[in-house]
């Protein structure tokens, strides 16, 4: 790519009038509208809503044609089996060089927060692209995750998914989402991007704005499904099946994996130098929390 990569910035949607959403996805909507990034487009994708945000949706488009909105809007709804279907079927119909997730209830911090990645995209041409992200508390705070670095990415997601761009074919070629996991698949799939020793890139401006909670906030069951997503993504360095799925979610709660899960990792992957740079810091600071006995760690509580 010579010139700057074009970017499909997905939507999914389902019943937002009924859960009070309306107002956030036109708030959605004219923020896409409103990025100075070129060779945008806006893929909205609906599970078959039938509250009437299909109509909602559908106006707000005409809408924008008729004022001339330079962000091209596609709309689909069809039935899908949950979040993560609906996000691969939303690629699947995409066009752009890279997808970026924007969830109906969030949105992209600054007017130019696109055309910078773009920049960087062009420049460096990765697999997947990560910026920074502005978090809203429940309570209205905010705070903003600056020191972004894919080291800790064998324990847990670095980045949020809202921040990042993913090469619209390596998404594909990867299967997309694994649905079997409803909570964290975004987190499953940034690990698979990075254990193939793709190429990523860090982009030093904010991209999304994230409102916590939604699924979550389910604390007990991601913790779940990140321990199934290790067992997943770690099983092929070393045999994991004599654990038991308690003792792997005992990981995820003292945020440690194994000195000899690391260790495993780290011989496996010679070539790949940021997975054994990961899997090196996963080794050490657990070896540190180990030299710790007096500390606790509870990840799992609220």
């Amino acid at each position: 790519m010579t010139d700057a990569p074009s970017i499909s910035v997905i939507t999914v949607t389902r019943n937002l009038i009924e859960a009070g959403r309306q107002q956030t996805i036109l708030e959605v909507m004219d923020c896409v509208q409103g990025q100075t990034a070129t060779g945008l487009e806006h893929v909205i994708w609906d599970g078959a809503s039938n509250d009437g945000t299909q109509a909602l949706i559908e106006q707000k488009i005409e809408e924008l044609r008729a004022a001339g909105a330079p962000v091209p809007v596609r709309f689909h709804s069809e039935p899908d089996s949950g979040l993560y279907d609906a996000m691969n079927k939303a690629v699947d119909a995409s066009r752009g060089d890279y997808v970026i997730f924007l969830n109906s209830d969030d949105l992209i911090e600054r007017q130019d927060s696109l055309a910078l990645a773009q920049q960087q995209l062009a420049k460096e041409h990765p697999d997947y692209a990560y910026g920074q992200t502005t978090y809203v508390n429940t309570d209205g705070s905010t705070f903003q995750a600056r020191r972004i670095t894919t080291k800790s990415i064998l324990r847990s997601i670095p980045f949020c998914h809202n921040s990042t761009l993913i090469r619209r074919e390596v998404f594909q070629k990867l299967g997309g989402h694994d649905l079997q996991f409803k909570i964290v698949a975004d987190y499953d799939m940034t690990l698979r991007i990075f254990m193939q020793g793709l190429k990523g890139s860090a982009v030093p401006v904010p991209i999304a704005v994230f409102r916590r909670g939604g699924l979550s906030a389910d604390i007990l069951g991601t913790g779940s499904e990140v321990a199934r997503v290790w067992r997943k993504n770690y099983s092929p360095f070393l045999d994991l099946s004599v654990y038991s799925d308690e003792e792997c979610l005992n990981w995820v709660k003292v945020g440690q994996l194994p000195l000899h899960v690391s260790w495993a990792i780290y011989w496996a992957n010679l070539k790949k130098p940021a997975v054994r740079r990961a899997a090196r810091h996963s080794f050490f600071k657990t070896l540190l929390r180990q030299m710790q006995p007096w500390r606790s760690w509870d990840n799992l509580s609220e």
